[in-house]
Formats: C-alpha cells, sequence, structure tokens
C-alpha cells in the first residue's frame, strides 16, 4: 500500500518523489530491495499455506479418533519443548544431543504418525480420488425401493451395501457366497427374522447379491448418536472406508436411511425412496 502511494504522488505531482536510479522497494529494503521483497512475499505464501494445510488437517479430524491422538501428541509435544527452551532460557543449558536425535528421528515420526492416521489418510485419499462408479443397478430401482419398503412396514432390519469404485472383495470373504440375481424378493428372504443369514450385511457389486452375513466395520466417529443401532453403526463405518453406498432399515422403528460418505440420511417420506435411490446408487454413473 506505502509503495503504491509513492507511485500515485509520484504520477499525480510531476516532478518524482524518488531519484529515477531508486526503485521504490529500496527505499525500505535498501540495496537488496527486490530479493528482500520477493523473500517477504514468499514467506507470506508459505505461512499462509501450511496455516490452511493444518486447517484443513484439523477439520478432516474433527469427529474422528484420530483428533483424540493427535492433540495428545500436540500436547506432549508441545510440552516438551516448553519445557526445553524455558531450561534453556533460565539456565542457559543447550541440548545438543537432542536436537541432533530430534533431526535424525523426524523420518522415524512421520512413520509412526502415518501408522496412527492410516485410516483417516486413506479415507482422505479415497475422497480425493472421489471414486465415480454406478453400482449397476439401474434395472433395479423400483424393485428395491418396493422391497425395502415391505420390509420397513415388517419392521425387520436389514442393511445392503452396493459396491462402487472401491472393492469391498474383504468384507465380502466375511460373509457366505452367493453370487445370485438382485430381487427385492431375495432380499426379503434374506432378512425374514427367522432366515439363518439375516444378522449382517448384503453386499451387491454390478447389480449381484455377492454375499450375505456379512460383517462390516463400525464407524469410529465420536459425533455418532448414541442412539443408533449397530446396523447404522455399520453403515456408517463401511461408507466412510470408501465410496460405497448401504441402505439401512431400522427393526425398532422401521425408518429407511441411507448412508453414504460417512452420512447417514434418515428417508423422511418412504414414497420418495425412488428418486432416493436412484441418485444415490446411480449417481456415479456419469463419472465412469
Amino acid at each position: 500500500m506505502i509503495l503504491q502511494a509513492l507511485l500515485l504522488l509520484q504520477d499525480l505531482g510531476g516532478k518524482p518523489l524518488l531519484p529515477p536510479q531508486v526503485l521504490p522497494q529500496e527505499v525500505f529494503f535498501g540495496d537488496e530491495g527486490p530479493e528482500r521483497a520477493r523473500d517477504i512475499v514468499s514467506a507470506i505464501i508459505e505461512v499462509a499455506l501450511l496455516f490452511l494445510a493444518f486447517y484443513a488437517f484439523l477439520r478432516f479430524l474433527h469427529g474422528k479418533a484420530g483428533l483424540s491422538v493427535f492433540k495428545g501428541v500436540l500436547r506432549l509435544g508441545g510440552l516438551v519443548l516448553v519445557s526445553l527452551i524455558a531450561l534453556r532460557l533460565l539456565l542457559g543449558i543447550n541440548f545438543p544431543r537432542l536436537e541432533f536425535a530430534a533431526v535424525r528421528l523426524l523420518p522415524v515420526a512421520a512413520v509412526v504418525l502415518a501408522v496412527l492416521f492410516q485410516p483417516e489418510l486413506r479415507r482422505g485419499f479415497l475422497a480425493l480420488s472421489g471414486g465415480g462408479r454406478s453400482t449397476g443397478v439401474a434395472g433395479h430401482v423400483a424393485d428395491l425401493a418396493n422391497s425395502f419398503r415391505a420390509l420397513a412396514r415388517r419392521r425387520h432390519g436389514a442393511l445392503v451395501v452396493f459396491e462402487r469404485g472401491t472393492g469391498i472383495k474383504g468384507l465380502q470373504d466375511t460373509g457366505v457366497p452367493l453370487e445370485a440375481s438382485l430381487t427385492g424378493a431375495l432380499l426379503e428372504s434374506i432378512f425374514f427374522p427367522k432366515s439363518p443369514m439375516h444378522d449382517g450385511a448384503v453386499v451387491v457389486r454390478r447389480g449381484r447379491i455377492v454375499a450375505a452375513q456379512c460383517m462390516l466395520p463400525l464407524t469410529e466417529s465420536t459425533s455418532v448418536s448414541r442412539e443408533l443401532g449397530t446396523r447404522h453403526r455399520a453403515a456408517l463405518g463401511v461408507t466412510e472406508e470408501g465410496d460405497a453406498v448401504a441402505v439401512v432399515v431400522s427393526e425398532e422403528t422401521g425408518r429407511i436411511s441411507i448412508a453414504q460418505q460417512g452420512r447417514l440420511e434418515p428417508v423422511a417420506d418412504p414414497a420418495h425412496l425412488d428418486e432416493l435411490l436412484s441418485e444415490a446408487l446411480e449417481g456415479g454413473e456419469d463419472g465412469r
């Protein structure tokens, strides 16, 4: 702003405020004006980028178990750093060995942090990749909606996971392999309370039921309501790990919910379930 004001006054006054051979930045930074100005601008940009990266990292960890770990690491590191600085200022003690060890251990610390935050990092990279493959159920949406509504009316709990771009073969292997055509009648049969496979989740890949009675990881989010049951927590957990879509029918309330990207959205009006399912299950088709 000051440099701009000097240049403006120079233009308006007719007489140069500075000698022709003197650049405005040299008034403030001496002979090294251009280099000094570039250093200051570079420092401002670097600090801003580091601040934004740190803020984005904290926002990403918000509500997750990794945030507690990160807070613990920050508190421990901050306490050690403040103690060492206080000893140096008050007693004049230097710690060359600790400084040497800290520099040498930085790569090890990076590996340890990567291991501690492996679930969060994996989800972040998956979010950046964007997923984007269709579930392959375009011709089954109406049949599925009728089936989920029927399960909800009877208060039969259900959990169906639709695979998209991120493979969930590992979760499929925890259940009973089926390799059957996807039909609403088959889903209602599987989730009938006296059926031997009604517990666990059904996995659907490319329009076919590939497994039933699958065990899913539960969400680690600390912001989830305690009123949610195991099925809903499992639906959140599997959608946090990738781009899969999960549909849940509550056994207690009969409410239908759709989970994707770690968010659970209850279906307020079952009459609109066809539209919501079509949007959730076929939304990635254009991005293939």
